[in-house]
């Protein structure tokens, strides 16, 4: 029974997470657990925690894993988070690549619990050396199976690997072909958006340049046809730094479906001041645009 309540809550944690990173149409995986009964009392064994304020605590009761389709957007999903949580940053693990070793480099996040899911959780009201934090570890889709095995095959039994090194560096070569694949696909993508672009194709280019999850496939007759009539709007767009653009949405309180006519409006609003394209924009939305800066 108190087993099942503690994933309830990293459940709901889970569904949050989720929540707050479809704001801006990331694209993701989201996963959570709470530790069970024999985890916790493992690693509460092993380590030197306390009881008192000072004293150190174990801090990862309940973890989020966060998995993004591309590299670029985890600076953009660790701002959303650290926006909605009170974020601990001294405890939290943000590696620096080195450049002249393989090996992963960790971004896990310690976020303090809302007071609300801490006192719904009957181990945190039981055991003094758990703190009410959570963690948020982010990769990306294609780290994220080494990870598992990694964790699983490796790390949980260091002695498979200590007279065997060059099998050890072998695979932390595998995570360095993955890291070269994850931003081998940002360049895909951003050549993809390039060749429609070229061939007058619109709505192909918002989805391959802006790379997020849509509320609705559709462009706009109507902007199409702008584009069609003065290629230099289209360019215009193209030339849009996606991850600044990313980041005024996270920023601001702009509350519009995500869809790639909408985009183009908001494009429009902090970029291009067009008024061909205000003209073309729903009274919704443009209500919605100014009120954010009235």
């Amino acid at each position: 029974m108190y087993e099942r309540a503690e994933q309830r809550i990293a459940e709901i944690l889970k569904n949050e997470v989720e929540a707050e990173l479809s704001k801006i149409g990331l694209l993701f995986r989201v996963f959570a657990r709470a530790k069970s009964k024999q985890s916790r009392e493992l690693k509460l064994s092993n380590k030197q925690y306390g009881i008192y304020d000072h004293d150190k605590k174990m801090q990862d009761l309940y973890g989020v894993r966060v998995a993004l389709y591309f590299p670029d957007d985890s600076e953009l999903a660790q701002q959303l988070l650290k926006s909605k949580y009170t974020y601990e940053a001294k405890a939290s693990t943000i590696d620096v690549p080195n450049d002249a070793t393989f090996g992963p480099t960790r971004c896990n996040l310690i976020f303090r619990l809302p007071q609300d899911h801490s006192q719904q959780s009957a181990v945190l009201q039981a055991e003094q050396r758990i703190d009410n934090t959570f963690e948020v570890q982010f990769r990306t889709v294609f780290s994220e199976g080494w990870h598992e095995i990694d964790h699983d095959l490796r790390y949980k039994c260091k002695e498979d690997w200590r007279n065997y090194k060059d099998h050890d560096r072998a695979l932390n070569g595998f995570i360095a072909t993955l890291e070269t694949c994850d931003w081998a696909i940002i360049k895909l993508f951003e050549d993809l958006a390039w060749r429609h672009y070229k061939s007058k194709e619109w709505l192909p280019m918002m989805r391959t340049k802006f790379r997020l999850r849509w509320q609705s496939q559709e462009l706009n007759e109507n902007i199409q046809n702008l584009f069609n009539q003065d290629n230099k709007l289209a360019k215009m767009i193209f030339r849009i730094d996606r991850h600044e653009l990313l980041t005024k949405l996270v920023e601001s309180k702009i509350d519009l479906p995500l869809t790639p006519s909408n985009l183009v409006f908001i494009c429009n609003h902090f970029y291009i001041k067009s008024a061909d394209i205000t003209k073309l924009a729903p009274l919704p939305v443009t209500n919605e645009l100014n009120e954010q800066y009235a």
